[in-house]
């Protein structure tokens, strides 16, 4: 999750800091606490206390903002960045992490992930509902880790044996689909898997299967393949994972399955 940060000189970090103290302290924190929040010797922060340096409003005014935060125990902390740019100016910005930063490429991923949902979206999975929880995931064509694979978090949400929503689209949050997944794309054509519940009959489906070792490895040099089973192991559940060009595809498929193995729509 992407972290407001805000970004000010040294010079002015200084003066921040002096606010601060001064803030914390008139709210009866004591020297030592506020030496540890603001990463100050105490008799730092004794001497930002005392002092009678006029601070410019725009610095007190971030200064009470901040004070609020740590009151409210909102777990402040203070670091260091440094920045090459000449551009930089002082304001509030977000970070992230470089798996949550967006390209168009992982936009593209994510559309196509919407797309997926809202045709699985009110229909009936009883058929095909796994013990854990059924999700997609899917990668570009250059991923090389977790990192490069997004699902959706948590899963799809199921209410009443029916797709109803999504608790929003990660990249490097389903280990176990996301390693599945990249192992698969290094011997056949795949961009996406969804687990569902293990298929008793897959010739019945018309699409091509195999099966998956206990260490989800592929058994056989099949390269064609839409279905791939897991016999399940000790603690681990047999399933089917459906494999596919993209999350739209996968979730195609499904709709296939369902209606090839049970007459459903």
């Amino acid at each position: 999750m992407a972290e407001e940060a805000i970004l000010v000189d040294l010079e002015k970090s200084i003066i921040l800091k002096k606010a601060i103290a001064k803030n914390l302290y008139s709210k009866r924190i004591d020297q030592l606490q506020i030496s540890k929040i603001l990463k100050l010797s105490q008799p730092m922060v004794s001497n930002y206390v005392k002092s009678d340096e006029k601070i410019p409003n725009k610095i007190l005014e971030l200064a009470e903002d901040i004070t609020n935060k740590i009151i409210n125990d909102q777990s402040v902390k203070f670091h260091m960045c440094i920045s090459f740019s000449n551009n930089v100016t002082d304001g509030k910005f977000f970070i992230a992490n470089k798996n949550e930063i967006v390209s168009n490429t992982k936009n593209q991923i994510i559309d196509n992930m919407t797309k997926a949902f809202l045709i699985l979206k009110d229909k009936n999975l009883s058929k095909l509902i796994p013990k854990v929880k059924i999700n997609i995931a899917m990668t570009s064509e250059i991923a090389e880790k977790s990192e490069d694979v997004a699902a959706f978090l948590n899963g799809l949400i199921i209410v009443d044996d029916k797709v109803t929503s999504y608790n929003g689209i990660h990249f490097g949050k389903s280990k176990h689909l996301s390693s599945l997944l990249l192992y698969l794309r290094k011997i056949i054509d795949v961009n996406a898997i969804m687990n569902i519940a293990y298929i008793k009959n897959p010739e019945e489906t018309g699409f091509n299967y195999s099966y998956l070792s206990k260490k989800f490895q592929l058994e056989d040099s099949k390269k064609n393949i839409d279905i791939l089973l897991h016999r399940g192991d000790f603690g681990i559940e047999p399933c089917a994972y459906i494999l596919g060009k993209d999350a739209v595809d996968v979730s195609n498929k499904v709709l296939k399955i369902i209606k090839g193995l049970f007459n459903e729509k």
